[in-house]
């Protein structure tokens, strides 16, 4: 993102506030103080830090990716500290991209920014609209689809992930539709004990993203690569 102008409350100053201010200026934004109590009135957060902004967003597209690693696919997710949860949880792994289907919460809302602890504005998120047609771009690139599933999918400790993955995950409440199961190419399945049910999206999320990173990190450098 592109900051256009920051803001300072004069009763939150701070030295990392303070340092924060003498960045943008450093960089020719302009930097404003702000009476006390004035950003806690426009502020979304409870407890703002003492410091705001406006930006201009950046729109990643599909086009722009190299989808050579692993990106997430999240269809339909509606709760916004959910979804930054998962943008923070890909980048921690190394993910290439989270790409957003159906109808999501809105990545840059900010209640999602505040989840994603700064991930959004690092890690490309796309919204790409439905699923059906993302996935059929993904298999012409080469990307294996691979559908997150309750049962009947491979066990996500011994898959021999590819190099080329989306993992796609559904709605936090009912999960994935089941054409778009059967449209992915694998599915892949966290045994859970026969008491639990689910897990939330995040906790899914970086289980399956963080499998994947170890078992490619693993990886000789002679094996061939699953595409």
């Amino acid at each position: 993102m592109d900051l256009v102008r920051v803001f300072v409350a004069v009763d939150a100053r701070s030295e990392e506030v303070d340092a924060a201010a003498d960045a943008a200026r450093a960089a020719g934004i302009d930097v404003s103080l702000l009476s006390a109590g004035v950003l806690d009135k426009v502020a979304d957060a409870v407890a703002p830090q003492g410091c705001a902004a406006i930006a201009r967003q950046r729109s990643a597209r599909l086009d722009d990716l190299a989808l050579s690693g692993t990106v997430l696919v999240l269809d339909e997710v509606r709760d916004p500290g959910n979804l930054g949860a998962v943008v923070r949880v890909a980048e921690a792994a190394g993910c290439e991209a989270v790409l957003l289907t159906g109808s999501p919460v809105d990545p840059f809302g900010p209640k999602a920014l505040r989840g994603s602890t700064g991930s959004t504005f690092r890690l490309p998120v796309v919204e790409a609209g439905a699923p059906l047609p993302l996935l059929d771009a993904l298999a012409a690139r080469g990307v294996v689809t691979m559908a997150t599933s309750s049962h009947e999918g491979e066990d996500f400790a011994t898959i021999d992930w590819p190099e080329a993955t989306a993992i796609i995950l559904g709605n936090e409440a009912s999960g994935l539709d089941p054409t778009t199961v059967e449209a992915c190419a694998r599915r892949v399945t966290i045994p859970l004990a026969a008491s639990v049910e689910s897990l939330n999206l995040a906790v899914t999320a970086g289980i399956l993203v963080f499998s994947a990173a170890r078992h490619l990190t693993e990886r000789p450098a002679s094996a061939q690569v699953l595409r």
